[in-house]
């Protein structure tokens, strides 16, 4: 009796601790199995991931499409011997897109504006600036710059993906991936439609500034009280 409490005390105390070693005729039936690391990211990180995503699912489809057009470009001015009917050929594709997403382009934020020049960069190796001097002459490309500069945009910008665009870089290989649903189609703003939208983004504008300058005045009565 004095042996089966030894033992049954050993037991529980080999238990209590961890340390129970099965008989190595009876081999521990849990398995080890390895995975790819999954990455964590802190809550900052994915609050501009989340607005990246927004503003890149939105106009990365125009960069795709820049890109194609250009390309194409390239591959029906080759037939074209003489330099004059190339620059009357590069005339008319511009004004054709011109005519085709004029109010897209104005419709836009200016950090949804900044990230298209971006991408655009990115798909063609080519900034804003260098296509309009290409396509368009030195001196279009000094007023597109001097444009730009208006409304607060620059033409000459590049894309960085392991620098600035680090986070939008991590958003695009999201899409491509199939991680992030996406719609490469491009989206044509006439003229009245552009003015509804505008009318809307007005509107909020002036909620925003009604809604801020009640929330001043509300604070200020708290404080005075």
């Amino acid at each position: 009796m004095k042996k089966l409490s030894i033992i049954l005390s050993m037991f529980i105390t080999a238990v209590s601790y961890g340390q129970f070693v099965i008989p190595s005729e009876h081999p521990d039936s849990l398995k080890m199995y390895e995975s790819d690391p999954v990455p964590i990211y802190s809550k900052d990180y994915m609050r501009q991931y989340n607005r990246y995503k927004r503003i890149i699912v939105k106009v990365y489809p125009y960069a795709l499409y820049a890109s194609d057009v250009l390309y194409l470009l390239e591959a029906d001015s080759e037939d074209l011997s003489k330099e004059r009917k190339k620059k009357k050929f590069y005339k008319q594709a511009y004004q054709d897109l011109k005519t085709d997403f004029k109010f897209v382009f104005m419709d836009l934020y200016t950090s949804e504006g900044r990230m298209l020049m971006k991408l655009v960069h990115r798909e063609t190796g080519m900034t804003v600036y260098e296509i309009a001097e290409k396509y368009r002459g030195k001196k279009s490309a000094a007023v597109f710059n001097a444009m730009g500069k208006i409304w607060d945009q620059d033409v000459k910008i590049k894309y960085d993906p392991l620098g600035e665009d680090k986070i939008a870089e991590h958003v695009i290989q999201d899409i491509e991936s199939g991680l992030v649903p996406f719609d490469n189609n491009v989206v044509r703003v006439d003229k009245e439609q552009y003015k509804v939208n505008k009318k809307e983004h007005d509107r909020r504008i002036k909620e925003n500034r009604k809604r801020r300058k009640q929330l001043e005045k509300d604070c200020k009565k708290e404080k005075d009280e």
